[in-house]
């Protein structure tokens, strides 16, 4: 996997794979109006490559052909450079994502380019290149979560957007096929996707997105469920018109420990194929208001974040590591998060690209590991909540606590060598660690959200024991953690502020 990243301040969520495609119109490099939905319409499945101009890797997927191949094998019947045995059943789009970029950007004489994007091989693009004015290159970025540049997309018929990265021609046609084929059916509802809990303390929160599939507008379906002590059933009435969507919350349903619940339409319809959906359910293990997230990056740790909710689904603590600054690639990071209080918690973790830490698939010498623990008032591990290894993809992954133990906070410290004094502190705390060889210093605090409230950089230090003194006299009342990293490796220690 290999991208150009837009900015140190973008966000990373990009778009999940089955979200709905949103319309807009371009203009290409001969003129001519292009509109998403207007293919769509006609039943061709649109591939989207967003990409700037001076974006290495995209240069480098252009200079490829793939999508030169994909266009003109499969490209519309009768459009320009479009083989005559075509299959016609696809379009393709190239839009420069960067507002800031220039005409002659495009045709490869400007200032921010890597070459002549019309015409990069000594033969002329035929597909659509577009460079929008930076309003309309803003809302599509926006609207289709532009992270990294750049982004492919298929776009089905049915406007639902599945990211398929940077394939060959054949590659690409070949993920055609996991479109549903367009509306023909008069009363067709479909089952896109699961939405609710993924991960419970007792009951489910069950929610799907359905799409009219049909070519008459949908009022009316049973959405039933499986899976739990006893199942559960949901009249669905609205107005949905021919491949709109809606977020249906079907209702709670209990369970006893982990299960996978069968969600599907069990009403009358004209095409029984897309009306189920299953989603794996983590059941909660006990645990401690202490959690400990030990995590090892692969080489995009700007693509993962994490979350900690509560029972009512408030954010209690939280990581983006795509904001400033990153951590490095193939680095170790070690999260410490003091609950609030016991209760039903959740534990989110996200990759924006939907690889988890599976980087040897991208020829990397080994995988990230991720592992989410409790902690008990030794130090020791209470519980495992999720033990990923790497090996396999993840776009989200959740596992659930049922905290009903509270840990003290006379607890000092977590690492041997680092401690704290006094705890609890008012004004002041010391943190005294020893070195055994010259090392660079740097003393973080977090507070329960996660947040980082101070930073001391202490510099580079010769072999020794050491003391720095920090003035907390500005923070509020509560629980913090010290994160004292020395070349590199943090050690964690836990702090009161009175």
């Amino acid at each position: 996997m290999v991208v150009a990243v837009m900015s140190s301040t973008m966000s990373f969520a990009q778009l999940p794979a089955g979200s709905f495609g949103q319309d807009f119109t371009i203009t290409d490099q001969f003129g001519v109006s292009h509109n998403l939905y207007n293919y769509l319409d006609q039943g061709y499945t649109v591939y989207l490559d967003v990409s700037a101009t001076w974006c290495g890797p995209c240069w480098n997927f252009h200079l490829s052909g793939a999508l030169d191949d994909l266009y003109i094998n499969h490209g519309p019947a009768g459009a320009p450079g479009v083989s005559a045995a075509t299959t016609d059943d696809v379009m393709v789009i190239w839009i420069d994502g960067d507002g800031a970029t220039t005409a002659a950007d495009i045709a490869g004489t400007g200032s921010n380019t890597q070459g002549n994007w019309l015409n990069p091989t000594g033969t002329p693009i035929d597909f659509p290149i577009a460079n929008p004015a930076t309003a309309l290159a803003g809302t599509i970025n926006d609207d289709y979560a532009i992270a990294y540049y750049p982004t492919v997309y298929r776009i089905c018929p049915n406007r639902i957007v599945t990211e398929v990265g940077q394939l060959d021609g054949p590659g690409l046609y070949a993920t055609l096929q996991e479109c549903p084929p367009p509306a023909t059916l008069s009363n067709d509802p479909s089952m896109l996707s699961y939405d609710g809990d993924l991960a419970t303390c007792g009951n489910v929160d069950v929610a799907v997105t359905i799409q009219n599939n049909g070519t008459s507008a949908l009022t009316a379906c049973t959405i039933t469920v499986t899976g739990g002590t006893t199942p559960v059933s949901f009249n669905w009435t609205g107005n949905l018109s021919t491949y709109a969507v809606e977020t249906v919350n079907v209702g709670s349903v209990a369970i006893t420990g982990p299960t996978t619940l069968n969600v599907s339409i069990t009403s009358a319809d004209d095409n029984t194929t897309n009306n189920g959906t299953t989603a794996p359910i983590a059941f909660a293990a006990d645990g401690t208001t202490h959690v400990k997230i030990d995590i090892l990056f692969d080489r995009y740790p700007e693509e993962s974040s994490w979350t900690i909710t509560d029972d009512a689904g408030t954010v209690v603590a939280s990581a983006d590591y795509s904001a400033a600054p990153m951590p490095a690639d193939n680095s170790t990071k070690i999260e410490n998060v003091f609950l609030p209080s016991t209760g039903c918690y959740t534990f989110t973790a996200t990759d924006a690209y939907g690889d988890g830490f599976y980087d040897m698939q991208w020829g990397a010498a080994a995988n990230g590991h991720m592992y989410v623990t409790t902690v008990s008032n030794s130090g020791s591990t209470f519980s495992s909540l999720w033990n990923y290894d790497g090996s396999y993809d993840f776009a989200e992954a959740a596992a659930p606590a049922n905290v009903n133990t509270v840990v003290g906070i006379e607890e000092v410290s977590l690492s041997a060598g680092v401690s704290v004094y006094p705890n609890p502190a008012n004004d002041f705390i010391n943190v005294a660690y020893g070195l055994t060889n010259n090392s660079v210093v740097t003393v973080d605090v977090i507070n329960v959200l996660g947040e980082r409230v101070m930073t001391e950089y202490v510099g580079s230090q010769a072999a020794g024991n050491y003391t720095s003194r920090l003035d907390v006299s500005n923070l509020s009342a509560g629980v913090y953690m010290l994160n004292v990293t020395i070349n590199g490796t943090v050690n964690t220690v836990r702090v009161s502020v009175k």
